[in-house]
């Protein structure tokens, strides 16, 4: 196994936290991913990790390491998509994004990606919660901004609001509110994140933001279940507009309060810092295509 691959290697092992889950990933047997740390250790005269049967835990050399072997394979992955351009894209590529535009928007968009380059391998890890991209190895996030200042790479792929909105049977059951102040007296169906339910809804009125405490009798850390209540008639939902889109055409879903929407909620696609590969930066383009 040559360095780049045994570099490989080691940020899988940090990913996944065990040799053998790894080998189950390759196909490959316990020893070989054993035998490429030793052979890693005996070249640098170090022992990179502290096994047990228990966890694996990185040392301080297995924790510089990592961080220079992400830097190492990510230029040497740019270098030889540089010389292939023109040829095939291929490769893996991990992605995130949130539940509900994961499987109702990005699922069926990564399918046809696929299609159009069938060597692509894609990885899609879905979560609500802000995920460390370097930690999960993500090569391409899609994340809700403004975004907070950092080291990453971030493209604007659209730009959108959070819509108030509920079936037409709930409408036609609770009445639609003239006032975001009304849905106090609404059954509002709330995104529940760990330690710090989303129940404050953003509003803007003459120009001026302001917040509205809600609540009801169902709250999920998933958006996709939050979306289905809603759907259901359960009741009122907060939702960014992209996740929606194809509910509202139907008309499976009305919108309310629009004249009091709060500013603008862009999606944007994240990035770690360095120079991205060629099928990423592909996936990229096919993103902002399809949902501009």
């Amino acid at each position: 196994m040559d360095r780049i691959d045994a570099l490989r290697l080691l940020l899988d092992i940090s990913a996944a936290g065990s040799f053998s889950a790894v080998a189950r990933q390759r196909a490959i047997s316990t020893s070989t991913v054993s035998s490429a740390v030793n052979q890693l250790e005996q070249e640098l005269g170090a022992r990179l990790m502290a096994r047990s049967t228990r966890r694996l835990v990185l040392t301080h050399e297995g924790e510089m390491l990592l961080a220079d072997a992400r830097r190492i394979v990510s230029g040497w992955d740019a270098a030889l998509d540089g010389l292939r351009k023109g040829g095939p894209l291929a490769g893996p590529i991990r992605v995130t994004a949130t539940n509900d535009f994961g499987r109702t928007r990005l699922g069926p968009l990564l399918d046809a990606f696929q299609a159009l380059h069938p060597d692509i391998h894609v990885t899609l890890l879905l979560s609500d919660d802000t995920i460390d991209l370097i930690h999960h190895q993500i090569d391409l996030a899609l994340r809700t901004g403004p975004l907070r200042d950092s080291s990453l790479r971030a493209r604007l792929l659209v730009r959108g609001h959070r819509l108030v909105c509920a079936s037409p049977a709930y409408w036609l059951r609770a009445g639609k509110p003239g006032h975001p102040c009304e849905l106090a007296e609404h059954n509002c169906l709330i995104l529940a994140r760990p330690g710090a339910p989303l129940s404050a809804w953003p509003f803007r009125e003459r120009g001026k933001p302001f917040s509205v405490r809600v609540s009801g009798d169902r709250q999920a850390s998933d958006g996709e279940v939050i979306r289905r209540w809603a759907l259901a008639g359960f009741g009122v939902v907060l939702k960014n507009q992209w996740d929606i889109q194809h509910d509202l055409e139907a008309d499976r879903l009305e919108t309310a309060l629009g004249d009091y929407q709060a500013g603008s909620i862009d999606l944007y696609a994240v990035q770690p810092g360095g120079p991205p590969p060629r099928r990423v930066n592909a996936l990229t383009d096919f993103l902002a295509l399809s949902l501009g």
